[in-house]
């Protein structure tokens, strides 16, 4: 309850920790006094127990003989004495228990006795509610239920837990479809669970892999908030309920420690990444801490405590910080002096516009002399293995170098003059139009001041140059050309309706009208929606087509945000299977699958309509 704001009383003993309790004054010294020698009394019988039966168990013999033969082994000569001792140690512990975690309220009390009875005895009871609340299979999760209380047919499950287990359930049911049971916490603004048949299973393994159900169902009842974060997490993300299954622990610790209401800055996470300096493997290192943090910005993702943009920004903080952690690192290796290189951003990370499992588009670029150049390419390819070589916990992130100057083919890092050159004189339409959105990250601040200086003669269309005088009088048909193949080529056939990223009126024709603003009226902006909203203030387009316009856009981008949390991957087309479309409906807060379909028809002719009444599109 206190160690998270006191790290003082954080401790792997249970008698230290009660001294610490005691300095502190959240306990007395006759409390503390009290439940130490509670403890070690439990101890010693629970010893004795196991010495004598040679099992692990933490139950007294049900016979006077036995127990008998626990006291006298415990030193107590009389059976009397020693139930004596133990009622006045077990009443002592639960007096104290009840003041700061109480058992169950009234109301929690009133939940209980609504639930169906036995299992074995009251089955057609359960298997109806099961099936009102939405389980697709009320057989397996009878049995899984079953399980959540009494324990698998080999364990030994206390009475305290399974009556703690039988507070849990409604918590549980309360959040599924048509449930009798009110909601005792605010959650994530969808109503109801999509897949409480998922996230019972996920809930057993979960169980299983933190080992011990008697305190981690005393941690669920005294902080209901994390029990039914985990309810949400296993619904809303598959990525994070497996990590949370390998790793129970990280997922506790944030709850409770109050770090899910926190946004980090840049230098705040680079801070925190410099705490792992010294550590042998940085590879492993970044990607503990990459993972980490991704977990609790996901985390509060599903739990809405900020704004989509926000969480997006948060992501492409954590991406920024990395790669200036990992340039810090080849530096250190290499004992290079002054800056090896400047390292630029295109894409959604430029525009601080970073999704879940979003790649990161990086160019390397150096003031440094040609001679150089071997050891600076060496160095770059070591920094892109520290962001994406595979570890033991997977890659960090997915890195794309191929839109350096002479793609694949290209030197990995470039001059600042033949980076400059290649852009006056070779690049093509598509590249001008991607260099629309670069931003510096990490590394020679020489860089990032040369490429500020000349950015917009490189891209803007109004300029006079060789190359984009080439480009000038059919770029507008070309860019738009080159959008109708990319959704030709990346739309799965029949599928346009689901493609909201690559279908007629997507994500994707979104982003190219807003590079298009930028390339006709010689801007930079990395941001996307920055870009559509200054296109909107500038009046580009009609103000309530342009209101429509954004309000689409930005539901679309929700949409997909929720898909790729998911899987950490790139979803960006709905489910064809009309029972994963109603999940994916509830999951972005819509009661049926109609609903969502209508809401993204809408937003998508409007993103149409804008790019048609901008001149973009015909």
């Amino acid at each position: 309850l206190h160690a998270g704001r006191q790290p003082f009383l954080q401790s792997h003993a249970t008698l230290a920790g009660l001294e610490k309790l005691t300095a502190y004054e959240h306990l007395s010294l006759d409390e503390a006094g009290h439940l130490a020698g509670a403890y070690r009394f439990w101890r010693m019988v629970e010893h004795r127990l196991q010495m004598e039966y040679n099992l692990q168990t933490h139950a007294l013999p049900v016979n006077d003989v036995g127990r008998l033969r626990i006291a006298r082994l415990m030193g107590v000569d009389s059976l009397g004495a020693f139930e004596a001792l133990r009622c006045h140690h077990a009443g002592f512990v639960r007096q104290i228990h009840e003041h700061f975690l109480p058992i169950q309220s009234s109301e929690e009390s009133v939940h209980v006795h609504a639930l169906p009875g036995d299992f074995e005895t009251d089955t057609e009871s359960w298997q109806a509610l099961l099936i009102q609340l939405g389980f697709t299979d009320p057989i397996k999760a009878q049995r899984l239920l079953r399980q959540f209380i009494h324990g698998p047919d080999w364990a030994h499950v206390s009475h305290r837990t399974e009556e703690l287990g039988r507070v849990l359930l409604p918590r549980f049911f309360a959040l599924c479809a048509n449930s009798p049971w009110p909601r005792t916490a605010a959650g994530p603004r969808d109503p109801v669970l999509s897949d409480p048949d998922r996230v019972l299973t996920r809930i057993d393994s979960f169980i299983s892999a933190y080992g011990t159900r008697a305190p981690l169902y005393e941690t669920w009842d005294s902080h209901p908030q994390f029990f039914e974060l985990l309810l949400w997490l296993f619904d809303r993300s598959e990525n994070l309920a497996e990590l949370a299954i390998r790793t129970p622990d990280l997922i506790e610790e944030m709850v409770l420690s109050g770090r899910l209401r926190r946004s980090k800055t840049v230098e705040e996470t680079l801070g925190e990444l410099r705490l792992g300096f010294d550590d042998e493997d940085q590879q492993l290192w970044i990607r503990r801490y990459q993972q980490a943090e991704e977990t609790r910005i996901g985390l509060r993702s599903i739990l809405e405590l900020a704004p989509d943009s926000l969480l997006c920004e948060e992501l492409s903080n954590l991406a920024d910080a990395c790669i200036q952690y990992a340039l810090e690192v080849v530096q250190k290796r290499h004992r290079w002096k002054s800056h090896a290189f400047g390292i630029l951003a295109l894409g959604k990370l430029a525009g601080r516009e970073l999704n879940f499992g979003s790649d990161l588009d990086l160019l390397f670029v150096t003031t440094t002399s040609v001679r150089q150049l071997p050891g600076r390419q060496k160095g770059a390819a070591e920094l892109l293995d520290l962001l994406s070589g595979c570890t033991d916990l997977g890659l960090s992130f997915e890195v794309d170098t191929r839109l350096r100057p002479d793609g694949e083919k290209g030197l990995l890092v470039n001059t600042l003059s033949g980076f400059l050159k290649y852009y006056q004189r070779r690049a093509q339409l598509w590249e001008l139009q991607a260099l629309s959105r670069i931003r510096f990250v990490a590394g020679d601040p020489k860089v990032a001041a040369a490429i500020t200086a000349q950015l917009v003669s490189l891209f803007d269309m109004r300029a006079v140059n060789p190359q984009i005088a080439a480009h000038t009088i059919e770029w507008p048909k070309a860019t738009a050309a080159m959008l109708k193949r990319i959704q030709s080529e990346r739309t799965p056939q029949g599928m346009d309706a689901l493609a909201i990223k690559t279908g007629t009126g997507g994500l994707m024709e979104a982003e190219f009208l807003a590079q298009f603003w930028c390339l006709r009226h010689g801007w930079h902006e990395p941001s996307t929606g920055a870009a559509l909203q200054r296109g909107l203030e500038s009046q580009l387009i009609p103000k309530d087509l342009g209101d429509r316009f954004l309000r689409g856009y930005g539901e679309l981008r929700r949409i997909e945000m929720i898909l790729r949390r998911w899987s950490f991957e790139g979803e960006s087309v709905l489910p064809k299977d009309p029972s994963a479309l109603i999940r994916v409906a509830i999951r972005c807060g819509y009661v049926s699958a109609d609903a969502l379909m209508d809401v993204v028809t809408e937003a998508r002719m409007g993103i149409r309509q804008a790019a048609v009444a901008s001149g973009f599109l015909s």
